[in-house]
């Protein structure tokens, strides 16, 4: 089974706009807060790495597409 990128069908510059509204802490999707809020929750639960991942795996999954 081949996984697709989780920005698959966005143009670099769509990527490049959505990382940095989300690392500034902006909403960027369809629900839910910025990228720093679900990172620092995810932090104290999981720990940094961890985080990191389940922070931008909800940005990517959350991101408005049209």
């Amino acid at each position: 089974m081949v996984k697709k990128k989780p920005s698959a069908g966005l143009t670099k510059k769509q990527r490049s706009a959505v990382v940095k509204k989300a690392v500034a802490g902006k909403d960027i999707g369809k629900k839910g807060p910025g990228f720093k809020k679900i990172f620092d929750k995810a932090k104290k639960k999981y720990g940094a790495e961890s985080a990191r991942k389940i922070a931008a795996a909800s940005m990517w999954r959350g991101i408005k597409r049209k």
